[in-house]
């Protein structure tokens, strides 16, 4: 299970690269829930130290707010890290879909809005921009990076939030930062954070 998740995880960096050609490499799921429920990642899923759920719920609007960590997120000086924020999936679908409402990836804006979500019911996107504030005071700025589809919740989607840049390896943070005590979010549109996954996606990266 864990290596499918790794899988999907990845979808962000090959798509990316790939360009029109990527291939989805899960379904989304039509069935309903419980809008209350909340089923985390399990313990199974956190394999390495610095893998933290934020077990925090909150509503993302288009002005900025500041989400302080109880616990700050450690930084893995090795490996590519990504925060995961996990929203409801059955009012969205990924902006890289090939749905009408969806831009052609030859389109110059495709780009920046590759793995944000759309709103179903009227098309609005939802790209959420997050500043994520180190122990030290710097600040650094992550984008969309990929859709996380858990194999231990088919009702959930998360937007990976990452360094990525196209066609290069992900920098890593700047020296000096050893955690992360906050960070910054807005949207083009409101959405529901239903908790945050702060995730070491790949062992050994920079090796």
């Amino acid at each position: 299970m864990w290596m499918k998740i790794l899988a999907v995880a990845f979808l962000g960096l090959s798509v990316m690269v790939s360009g029109c050609n990527a291939e989805r490499l899960v379904e989304h799921s039509s069935g309903k829930h419980d809008p209350q429920s909340v089923n985390y990642p399990p313990e199974n899923a956190l394999q390495y130290p610095e893998d933290q759920v934020v077990k925090k719920q909150f509503e993302v609007t288009t002005n900025w707010q500041t989400i302080t960590f109880e616990k700050p997120l450690q930084v893995n000086r090795q490996d590519l890290q990504h925060l995961h924020l996990a929203a409801d999936q059955q009012p969205y679908i990924s902006t890289t879909d090939d749905d009408p409402r969806n831009l052609n990836c030859s389109d110059a804006e495709y780009q920046n809005n590759a793995f944000s979500l759309r709103r179903r019911s009227d098309g609005a996107l939802v790209r959420p921009e997050v500043i994520l504030v180190g122990d030290s005071g710097v600040e650094v700025k992550v984008r969309p990076v990929g859709h996380l589809y858990p194999y231990f919740d088919k009702n959930i989607v998360t937007i990976m939030m990452g360094t990525f840049i196209l066609n290069n390896h992900p920098p890593p943070f700047p020296k000096g930062i050893t955690a992360f005590k906050a960070m910054r979010i807005r949207s083009t549109e409101p959405f529901l954070v239903r908790y945050l996954y702060w995730n070491v996606d790949y062992h050994s990266y920079y090796n």
